[in-house]
């Protein structure tokens, strides 16, 4: 029987394979073909290698119940053609309860490595209803710099850019902001930039303008920040002193990431 917590990883990465399986078909119907296999493994982990350990976390059988019926929907779902949309809404679902579970078991064995903020646990929650392979992502980074022991931090760095990529992407899409009544693109671009659309979507929130120019500064700050990583890299010598400088900047970088993540997941 595979860790518990190993297991809570495998089923994420399993998620993440059926949700871009479902996500390819280009037929109105998804066919059992192309669900059952991936869906009764992530079945399979969390009865074998999870269920047991998370019901005897004190106060989670409200949760336990949870994944069991959306596995079991899933599941459900596999035995005859269905639309996209039942899948993809279960896989939303799943992904902030593998969250919780991680969290619950974790803390259960005594292990406080990871500790989230107030701010930290809405972002994952909203991520992981909005964006589930982005909430993983999110997760992954936060687990990094719990634990603290990577070699290298340029996978961290760019996993915490592709969150704040895809939530801006999803909240403003380039057909929107390209619509939307003046806009022009930058000099030498066809679609919008990152900062544009941060400044679309706070505008049709009718943000003041002093909202829109600090999460803007903070824009600017990631992009600095991971170009100044990257550039790092070949500025010091040792391996230690890498991982001891760069995730120093790691935690820097996420500061300001969280900051426009609020901002733009409407998070207090």
């Amino acid at each position: 029987m595979t860790d518990a917590l190993t297991a809570l990883d495998q089923m994420s990465e399993d998620i993440a394979r059926l949700a871009a399986a479902v996500t390819r078909v280009r037929t109105k119907a998804v066919q059992p073909v192309v669900v059952q296999p991936t869906a009764s493994a992530i079945a399979r982990t969390y009865f074998e290698s999870v269920r047991f350990e998370l019901s005897a976390v004190q106060n989670r059988a409200g949760l336990v119940e949870e994944i069991d019926f959306v596995l079991q929907t899933l599941l459900q779902l596999g035995t005859a053609p269905r639309e996209k949309e039942p899948y993809l809404g279960q896989i939303a679902e799943l992904q902030p309860y593998l969250l919780e579970a991680t969290v619950d078991i974790m803390k259960a064995r005594g292990n406080r490595l990871l500790i989230l903020s107030q701010t930290e646990r809405a972002i994952l929650g909203t991520l992981g209803k909005m964006l589930p392979l982005a909430a993983a992502s999110y997760e992954q980074v936060l687990l990094d710099l719990a634990q603290g022991k990577r070699v290298s931090w340029r996978g961290t760095a760019a996993e915490i850019r592709e969150v704040l990529r895809e939530a801006i992407d999803h909240l403003a899409p380039d057909d929107k902001v390209l619509a939307s009544p003046g806009f022009q693109p930058e000099q030498g671009q066809t679609l919008p930039t990152q900062k544009q659309k941060v400044r679309f979507i706070l505008r049709a929130r009718k943000s003041n303008s002093a909202s829109v120019a600090v999460a803007e500064a903070s824009l600017d700050t990631v992009d600095e920040s991971i170009a100044a990583l990257a550039r790092s890299t070949y500025r010091r010598g040792s391996a230690s002193t890498h991982a001891a400088a760069d995730a120093s900047e790691i935690r820097n970088l996420k500061r300001y990431v969280d900051a426009v993540l609020a901002e733009l997941l409407e998070i207090s």
